[in-house]
Parts: C-alpha cells; sequence; structure tokens
C-alpha cells in the first residue's frame, strides 16, 4: 500500500523546491501548497500524512490555521512547523499538540528526523 502524501505548505519557492527535492529522494510523495487556501484544498482532494507548513504564510490563513483546520478532519496528522523566527530545540506555546518545529534554515538531516519525530505523535 503506497502512503498519503506528505503536504508541503510554503510561499517561498525556493525553500519549497529544496525540502520537496530532499523528501523525494527519501522516498516520499510530496504534494505542495503556497498558501493556507491551496493548502486545505489539496489536503480536502488527498489527505496528507503529514503536514509541513511555513508558520507565517500570506494571505487569509495562517500556517497556524492551516494545521487547526487540518487536524478538525484529522486529530491524529503529524505536523511539523517551520519557520525562521524558531529557535533550535525550542518548543512554542500556542501551537497544536505534538507539533514539531523547525527553524529555518535547516539541513537534510534535521528535516528527515523531524519528519520521524512527529510520526511519533499520536493524539
Amino acid at each position: 500500500m503506497t502512503q498519503a502524501p506528505i503536504l508541503l505548505v510554503e510561499d517561498d519557492t525556493s525553500i519549497a523546491l529544496v525540502v520537496e527535492t530532499v523528501l523525494q529522494a527519501a522516498g516520499y510523495t510530496v504534494q505542495r501548497a503556497e498558501n493556507g487556501t491551496d493548502a486545505l484544498r489539496v489536503a480536502l482532494a488527498a489527505p496528507p500524512s503529514l503536514l509541513i507548513a511555513d508558520l507565517n504564510l500570506p494571505g487569509a490563513l495562517s500556517g497556524d490555521a492551516v494545521v487547526r483546520k487540518l487536524r478538525e478532519d484529522q486529530p491524529e496528522l503529524p505536523v511539523i512547523y517551520m519557520s525562521g523566527a524558531f529557535e533550535e530545540g525550542s518548543t512554542q506555546d500556542g501551537l497544536v499538540p505534538g507539533a514539531v518545529t523547525l527553524p529555518k534554515p535547516f539541513r537534510r538531516a534535521t528535516l528527515l528526523a523531524a519528519i520521524e519525530e512527529a510520526r511519533q505523535w499520536r493524539g
């Protein structure tokens, strides 16, 4: 059985391409969205196995708003928040339970470790 895709929500095309390339090289299928509205549309068509969302997205829906809406339908959805505002090893109050924070910039190994950490959480 093929695993559902990872949904990557990132408005910076250069970052999105790098993350997508790393994930595909690691054997993951990736769907991309550039904003919150597109992310919800993509997730409705094909529910993701994991969500990686930039915390600061342009438009009406922030990364956190996208996460919260998707968690309404998929309470156990593993989540990774990306942001340049995070510090290495930090936790963020107010984010959804079990979410992993990934400070930008990050290395390939850090991204893949964050995926494994996020998949360990079960609400």
